[in-house]
C-alpha cells in the first residue's frame, strides 16, 4: 500500500515538472517573438523617418528638386527590397544595418551646385553656318522689303560712236547676277567682272537678277567702232558731229562744260549767248542740237529708241552734276542731252517768233525729254530755273574729216 502511494506521488511530481517546463518553454517562445517584433518596429520607424526626410526636402522648390526626386525613388526601391528580404530569417540582422547606413548617407548628401545642374541639361548645338544662313535670310527678307529701288545695270563706257576699240564693264546699283551676249552669238555668258573687249561694231544684249528676285528685263547697247577716223578736229571738251553735209562741234557737257560740276541754270537767252561768245563759240541751233542728240539713226533719246527711266536725270528733284549719269551719253559722246536742264538754242520758234526753242527736258520731265522735245514758252529776256545751255562751233578750217553717216 505504501509503495503504491509513493508511486502516485512520484508520478504527480513528474507531471508538475513537465507542466512547468512547458510553461517555461512557452514563455521563452513568447519572449523571443516579442523581441523580434520590437526589432521590426524599430526598423520600420527608421524607414519612415528616412522617407519623411526625403519627402520634406522635395517640398522645397529649388533647382535641386530633380535630384531629390531621384533619391526618393531610390528609397522606395530600398524599402521594397527590405520588405522582401525580411521574410528570410537568416539575414534579418544584416539588412537593417546596411539600410540604415544607406539612409544616413542620403541624409548627409549635399544638394548639387547650380553649375552641376547646368551641366546636366542637354545642350542643343546649332551649327554656326545654319545660324548665319538663318540671320542672312532674315536680313535679306528685311532688306528686300525696305529697299524698293528698281534694279539698274548699264555698260561703261556706254554705246554710240567710239573712235577706237573699248573694254566694256557692267555697273549695277546693287549686287546682282548679270548675263550677256554679243550680236550673232547664241549662248549667254555670266558676267564675272572681267571687261568685255569690243573691237568692231556690234550690239551687246544683257539682263540681270538680284538677290531679292527682282529682274531687269533685257536691254541692248549699240557700239559703233570707227578706227578709220580716230582724229577729233574740235577743240578740247567738244565732240565732232558729221552727218551728211552737216558738220560742227558741240560741247560734251552743259555749260560750263566740265564733268563733275553743277551746270549753270537760271540764265536768260542773252546771258547764254554772251557766255558762249566769250570762249570763241556760239549758241547751238535747234537743228544742230537735235542731230547731236539723235545721231545718224534718228534715236528718240540720246541712248536709243526706247525711254529708259534710269538712264538720264528725268525723274529727280534737282539738278545733278554733269556726267553723273554715264548712260545718258549720245551717239557722238555728248552727255545729259535728255533731262537735267532744258537748253537754250539760237533758233526762233516758228510758232511764235518772240520766243526761241528750248530743247530736251529737265530733271523731272520723264518721257518728255527726248531729242525732238522742244518748248518755246520761255521769255528770252528772263532767267528760268530749269533752263541752261551748251555751246557749238564750226569745224576749224582745214580740219574737216571726210565721210560721215547718212541720217536714217
Amino acid at each position: 500500500m505504501q509503495k503504491r502511494l509513493n508511486k502516485k506521488k512520484s508520478s504527480k511530481s513528474r507531471s508538475a515538472i513537465l507542466v512547468l517546463l512547458l510553461f517555461l518553454l512557452l514563455f521563452l517562445l513568447l519572449w523571443f517573438f516579442s523581441l523580434r517584433n520590437n526589432r521590426n518596429l524599430r526598423n520600420n520607424r527608421n524607414y519612415n523617418t528616412g522617407s519623411d526626410i526625403v519627402l520634406d526636402s522635395s517640398d522645397v522648390h529649388t533647382p535641386e528638386t530633380t535630384v531629390i526626386a531621384q533619391d526618393t525613388m531610390f528609397l522606395k526601391d530600398t524599402v521594397e527590397t527590405v520588405d522582401t528580404l525580411k521574410k528570410i530569417p537568416e539575414i534579418d540582422s544584416v539588412v537593417p544595418v546596411k539600410v540604415v547606413k544607406k539612409i544616413k548617407t542620403i541624409k548627409k548628401r549635399e544638394p548639387p551646385r547650380v553649375d552641376t545642374l547646368k551641366d546636366t541639361v542637354p545642350k542643343v548645338v546649332v551649327p554656326v553656318d545654319s545660324v548665319k544662313d538663318s540671320v542672312a535670310t532674315d536680313s535679306v527678307v528685311n532688306r528686300c522689303d525696305e529697299d524698293t529701288t528698281e534694279l539698274w545695270v548699264y555698260p561703261e563706257p556706254s554705246g554710240g560712236l567710239h573712235r577706237k576699240s573699248v573694254s566694256v564693264s557692267f555697273v549695277s546699283n546693287r549686287d546682282c547676277m548679270i548675263q550677256y551676249r554679243l550680236k550673232n552669238e547664241v549662248n549667254w555668258k555670266k558676267y564675272e567682272g572681267i571687261p568685255i573687249p569690243v573691237e568692231k561694231t556690234t550690239t551687246i544684249f544683257f539682263d540681270a537678277i538680284d538677290s531679292c528676285g527682282r529682274v531687269m528685263e533685257e536691254r541692248q547697247e549699240f557700239y559703233d567702232i570707227d578706227v578709220e577716223n580716230p582724229d577729233n578736229p574740235c577743240s578740247a571738251g567738244m565732240e565732232y558731229v558729221k552727218l551728211g553735209s552737216s558738220q560742227f562741234c558741240i560741247d560734251r557737257f552743259e555749260w560750263p562744260n566740265k564733268r563733275g560740276v553743277t551746270p549753270q541754270a537760271y540764265v536768260s537767252l542773252c546771258q547764254a549767248m554772251d557766255s558762249c561768245y566769250s570762249v570763241g563759240k556760239r549758241l547751238c541751233t535747234s537743228e544742230e542740237w537735235y542731230l547731236a542728240c539723235s545721231g545718224p539713226y534718228g534715236w528718240k533719246y540720246p541712248y536709243g529708241q526706247v525711254y529708259e527711266r534710269n538712264a538720264c536725270s528725268t525723274r529727280d528733284t534737282s539738278i545733278l552734276k554733269s556726267g553723273s549719269k554715264p548712260e545718258c551719253r549720245g551717239y557722238y559722246g555728248n552727255y545729259d542731252m535728255s533731262g537735267n536742264l532744258l537748253e537754250w538754242t539760237s533758233t526762233k520758234a516758228t510758232e511764235n517768233r518772240q520766243f526761241n526753242y528750248v530743247m530736251g527736258g529737265f530733271w523731272e520731265s520723264g518721257t518728255k525729254s527726248g531729242c525732238n522735245d522742244k518748248r518755246y514758252s520761255y521769255f528770252p529776256e528772263n532767267k528760268h530755273n530749269p533752263v541752261g545751255f551748251r555751246c557749238c562751233s564750226d569745224v576749224p578750217s582745214g580740219k574737216n574729216i571726210s565721210g560721215g553717216k547718212v541720217s536714217k
